[in-house]
C-alpha cells in the first residue's frame, strides 16, 4: 500500500512538472521586445523615390530572404540572411549612418503593380515593412 502512495505522488509530481515546462516553454517564446518601424506600408510611384524608416531598437539587422533551390512543381526553398543591405533591379534597402532604414526605387516600367516585403528584426520578434511600387 505505501508503495502505491509513492509511485502516485511521483507521477503527479512528474506531471506536475511537465505541465509547469510546457507553460513556461510557451511563454518564454512571445516577444519580450519587440521591433517597432515608423512605417509599414510604404507606396511609390513608377519614377522612382525613396522613403526613410526609422527602426528601433536599435541594432536592428535586414533579413534578406535568398532563394536556395526548387521544391516539387510550384514551391521555392529560401534561406534568411542578416545583412545591411540588399538590392534588386527594381528596389535597394540599406541601413544608413544615422540608424535608419532607407527603401529607394528605380523607374518601374511594368503593367502591374510591383509589391515586395521588407523584414527588420530589432529585438526577439521581426516586423515587416509592405511595398508597393504603382505602374
Amino acid at each position: 500500500m505505501k508503495k502505491n502512495k509513492i509511485i502516485l505522488i511521483v507521477l503527479v509530481c512528474a506531471g506536475l512538472s511537465s505541465a509547469c515546462t510546457e507553460w513556461w516553454d510557451r511563454n518564454s517564446s512571445k516577444c519580450k521586445v519587440s521591433t517597432n518601424v515608423s512605417r509599414k506600408f510604404l507606396t511609390f510611384p513608377n519614377t522612382g523615390g525613396e522613403e526613410f524608416i526609422d527602426v528601433n531598437p536599435k541594432p536592428y539587422h535586414i533579413i534578406q530572404k535568398v532563394q536556395i533551390g526548387k521544391v516539387g512543381d510550384e514551391g521555392y526553398m529560401y534561406e534568411e540572411r542578416s545583412v545591411d543591405s540588399y538590392g534588386t533591379a527594381n528596389y535597394t534597402v540599406q541601413k544608413v549612418g544615422d540608424g535608419r532604414l532607407v527603401v529607394r526605387t528605380n523607374p518601374y516600367y511594368g503593367e502591374t503593380a510591383l509589391k515586395f516585403e521588407i523584414e527588420v528584426k530589432g529585438g526577439d520578434c521581426s516586423e515587416t515593412i509592405y511595398c508597393t511600387i504603382k505602374p
